[in-house]
């Protein structure tokens, strides 16, 4: 179950972070290819599940603030549900996923907003264990990037992340924290 208290957090607090800055409306987006690169760690005490991600997203559309992505996504997925059993639930998984970011220009070549994606991931055998063989993710966090020049753009985020299967019956769903490095570059 995604504790809302921690998404309503990361969804309220993040835009806090870049409106008390003169920001201008602009994103660093270069229209280009993003290429990502994500740990997220375990969040509770009983599920130790850690994700090791790769994205690679195609710039879709862009306006002054906001800018969506589509891509794909790779995933490792490592650890165990339930600490008495420890219950294996190491799997890999690949998927489409798609990203939307909300940015701002405070000054120079620095932004600073909010990230937000999700991705339909299929594993290789049940995940996590008692699972099934597929499950969302949703990712949300503020993000923090410095634009290269026209071609290219460096960014860090800091996320809280959410993967279940959306069903009612085997859907040992948990939740993560991690971070995010990505680069955007324009061929």
């Amino acid at each position: 179950m995604i504790n809302l208290n921690n998404l309503v957090k990361a969804c309220v607090i993040s835009p806090l972070l870049f409106m008390g800055f003169s920001a201008s409306a602009q994103t660093s987006c270069v229209e280009g290819w993003d290429f990502q690169a994500e740990y997220l760690k375990h969040n509770k005490s009983d599920k130790h599940v850690d994700n090791y991600n790769l994205h690679v997203y195609k710039h879709l559309w862009n306006n002054d603030y906001l800018s969506l992505y589509y891509g794909g996504t790779a995933s490792i997925a490592n650890g165990y549900m339930d600490k008495d059993e420890k219950k294996d639930s190491d799997a890999f998984g690949i998927g489409p996923s798609i990203m939307g970011r909300l940015e701002f220009n405070p000054f120079g070549s620095f932004y600073t907003g909010l990230e937000a994606g999700g991705t339909m991931r299929f594993f290789t055998k049940a995940h996590p264990a008692g699972g099934r063989a597929y499950d969302f993710l949703w990712r949300v966090g503020p993000r923090f990037s410095y634009k290269l020049g026209n071609y290219s753009a460096l960014g860090l985020t800091l996320l809280y992340a959410h993967a279940s299967n959306g069903m009612n019956s085997h859907n040992p769903g948990y939740e993560m924290k991690g971070v995010n490095l990505d680069f955007e570059y324009k061929f």
